[in-house]
């Protein structure tokens, strides 16, 4: 009498159907919420990027975010422009002043099938010290 392992010799045509389901499903939500995390690390770089300026160059909030905004042109972020930059990015200061914080905070989405919605909320908060890092 044989064994049932010896009798199966491969995936069965559900089976098969089952993985390739599975695999599209998560190949779906992968190419969805790429670009959302791929900008949210550009945003990141760009705030490191205002750091490695020096402190002559980011004394104001307008100087801070035009920095910044260069830095989104040219890694090609359309969602910061000259009027959304200033509703996203903010100067914090310390309660005794003697800080300063860049805050980067908004909401993106990417719409993933019908009414169904990827949604990455993002609140960054770097210290813009006197220092140039690199």
């Amino acid at each position: 009498m044989k064994h049932i392992s010896q009798l199966q010799k491969g995936m069965t045509v559900l089976s098969f159907f089952i993985l390739s389901g599975m695999l599209g499903c998560f190949l779906l939500f992968g190419l969805t919420a790429f670009p959302l995390y791929n900008e949210y690390i550009t945003v990141k770089t760009g705030m490191k990027s205002v750091l490695s300026r020096t402190p002559s160059d980011r004394k104001t909030t307008k100087q801070v975010r035009s920095v910044f905004l260069k830095n989104m042109y040219m890694n090609n972020v359309e969602r910061f422009n000259d009027s959304t930059v200033k509703e996203f990015v903010n100067i914090k200061k310390s309660k005794n002043g003697k800080k300063k914080y860049l805050n980067v905070k908004y909401q993106a989405s990417n719409k993933l099938f019908d009414n169904i919605y990827i949604m990455m909320d993002v609140d960054e908060t770097i210290e813009l010290t006197g220092k140039v890092t690199e």
